[in-house]
C-alpha cells in the first residue's frame, strides 16, 4: 500500500497513484480517496459531500450497491419527499428532500470509484434530479396555497420558482463552456472534505444553494413560503446578472 501524501486533503487523479497501485475498491479506508468535482456548489460542498464521500467508501465492496441502484432510491425519497410536503409535513419533507439529494450525489462517485463507465449515466441523472425537482415544487406550491390567503396569488408568485431555476439552466447550458477544472481525489472522511471545501467552492447562489434555501431551510424553519421567494429572488438575481454579462460579452465586435 502507497503511505499518504503529505497533503492528503484534495489530490489530482493524474497525480492520484502509480499504476501498479490497487484500485480505489480494495484500499483501506484510511486511504481511500472520493472521486469529486474540482468545483462545486457551495451547499453540496460544505453540507452534502463531507456525507456523501464517507457513506460511499462505506459501501465500495458492497456490490449490489450500484449506481442505478442510488439513482432509484434517490427519485423514491423524492416522491416521499412530495408526499410529505402535500399533507404539509414540512419538516419531514426536507428531510426527505436531502436525503435524495445525498444519495443522487453518491451514484457519481461511486461510479468513479469503480471506474464505470456509462454513456447514458448523465441522461439517467438529469432524469432524476428533473423528477425530483418537479415532484417536490408541485407538491410545496399545492400545501403553501392551501395554508396561504389570496391562493391565486400565492400560487402566481411561487409559479416563478421553476420557471426561473430552469431558465437559468437553459442559459447556463447555452453559454459555449471552458475550460473545466480538473476532478479531485478527497480523502473519505468528513474532515478530509470539510479541510477540501475552501478549494472546491463554486461561486454561491447556485440552482443547488436556491433548491436547498427552498426544499430544506425555509420549511425547516416553519417558513416554507418565504423559503421559496427568497430563492426567486436569488435565482432571478443571478439570472439578469448572467444573462446581461454574457450579451455583453457575446456582442458584435468590429474587425480590424
Amino acid at each position: 500500500m502507497r503511505s499518504p501524501s503529505p497533503d492528503p486533503t484534495l489530490t489530482s487523479p493524474a497525480t492520484a497513484a502509480p499504476t501498479r497501485q490497487p484500485t480505489a475498491l480494495v484500499r483501506p479506508a484510511d486511504d481511500l480517496r472520493i472521486p469529486v468535482k474540482g468545483r462545486d456548489c457551495w451547499w453540496t460542498v460544505l453540507v452534502i459531500d463531507p456525507l456523501a464521500g464517507p457513506l460511499v467508501g462505506a459501501v465500495r465492496a458492497v456490490r449490489w450497491i450500484t449506481p442505478d441502484l442510488l439513482t432509484a432510491v434517490s427519485v423514491l425519497l423524492a416522491f416521499g419527499a412530495a408526499a410529505a410536503f402535500a399533507l404539509q409535513q414540512f419538516v419531514i419533507g426536507a428531510v426527505l428532500f436531502q436525503a435524495s439529494f445525498l444519495v443522487d450525489c453518491m451514484d457519481g462517485k461511486l461510479a468513479g470509484l469503480r471506474q464505470l463507465r456509462n454513456p447514458y449515466g448523465g441522461f439517467v441523472d438529469a432524469v432524476g434530479d428533473a423528477l425530483r425537482f418537479t415532484s417536490c415544487i408541485g407538491a410545496l406550491v399545492y400545501a403553501i396555497a392551501s395554508i396561504e390567503q389570496r391562493a391565486p396569488a400565492t400560487v402566481a408568485l411561487l409559479a416563478l420558482f421553476p420557471t426561473v431555476h430552469y431558465a437559468r439552466l437553459v442559459v447556463q447550458k447555452a453559454w459555449p463552456e471552458g475550460a473545466r477544472d480538473e476532478p479531485a481525489l478527497v480523502r473519505a472522511t468528513p474532515l478530509a472534505f470539510l479541510a477540501a471545501a475552501r478549494r472546491r467552492l463554486s461561486q454561491p447562489g447556485t440552482t443547488v444553494d436556491t433548491e436547498a434555501i427552498a426544499f430544506t431551510i425555509g420549511p425547516l424553519v416553519g417558513a416554507p413560503f418565504a423559503g421559496v421567494a427568497v430563492a426567486i429572488l436569488i435565482d432571478a438575481a443571478r439570472l439578469l446578472a448572467t444573462c446581461a454579462t454574457r450579451l455583453w460579452r457575446s456582442r458584435p465586435r468590429a474587425v480590424g
